[in-house]
């Protein structure tokens, strides 16, 4: 086995047994080295790894960290995730960064199926776990489909924030799961590095007669995301 796999299976041993804690910082690159009479190389090659695999992250050029558990989102749920990872015992705290009223652009009307100049809502919040950073969020909504969600730019809880998202008026919701690039501005709200890879999912969100009233766009950090769905094979 290559050197450089000997000391990611140590690492990850470390990680998995606790040894190295979440959020606690993994040794440098000259650390590794020592420890393992390695080249700096050969260490560097071990951390961006463990970093690839999602045990890791970089932040504000001071090094990298352990990785929190996962968090699982089943997008097949009816539930919607706070709720069902406040199930778990995982409590997910939300900053409502901007809520305001806008008009379509002609990114928005063309997804929306609605005119350039259509008003709209748009709210952008960010949901951490444990006080860190986990995922940004933009919704954009059909104004007169909701005329009840009014932009308020007071604090609000995620109960009151998730009863207005999951009313009766959403029925079925379009789903995409994608890998990209955190832009400049995400990675500092999400404290990440600019250009780290995130996981986005994006969602068109439909009444009951199937006309789309909702846009959302989750960014997530790379290494917190895992989502699930579960798959009807017969009917």
């Amino acid at each position: 086995m290559p050197l450089y796999r000997q000391i990611v299976n140590d690492l990850k041993r470390k990680i998995i047994d606790g040894e190295l804690p979440e959020h606690s910082p993994l040794p440098s690159e000259r650390t590794v080295a020592t420890l393992h009479s390695v080249s700096r190389m050969t260490a560097r090659r071990a951390l961006e790894a463990i970093e690839a695999e999602g045990l890791a992250y970089s932040k504000d050029r001071t090094g990298r960290f352990v990785s929190p558990k996962r968090l699982d989102y089943n997008v097949s749920s009816m539930e919607s995730f706070i709720a069902g990872a406040a199930k778990k015992g995982i409590q997910i705290e939300m900053e409502l960064l901007e809520s305001k009223q806008s008009v379509a652009r002609a990114e928005h009307a063309k997804v929306l199926c609605v005119p350039v100049g259509t008003a709209l809502f748009e709210n952008t919040r960010l949901f951490r776990r444990q006080g860190h950073a986990t995922f940004l969020e933009t919704e954009t909504i059909i104004a007169a489909r909701c005329t009840g969600l009014l932009p308020d730019t007071a604090p609000q809880t995620v109960e009151f924030q998730q009863k207005q998202r999951y009313a009766a008026l959403g029925h079925t919701a379009d789903i995409v799961i994608r890998m990209r690039a955190l832009d400049p501005v995400e990675s500092e709200k999400l404290g990440l590095m600019p250009y780290q890879p995130g996981i986005e999912q994006e969602q068109l969100v439909r009444d009951r007669s199937g006309e789309v009233f909702c846009h959302c766009c989750q960014i997530w950090r790379g290494e917190i995301a895992q989502f699930s769905a579960r798959a009807i094979l017969n009917q």
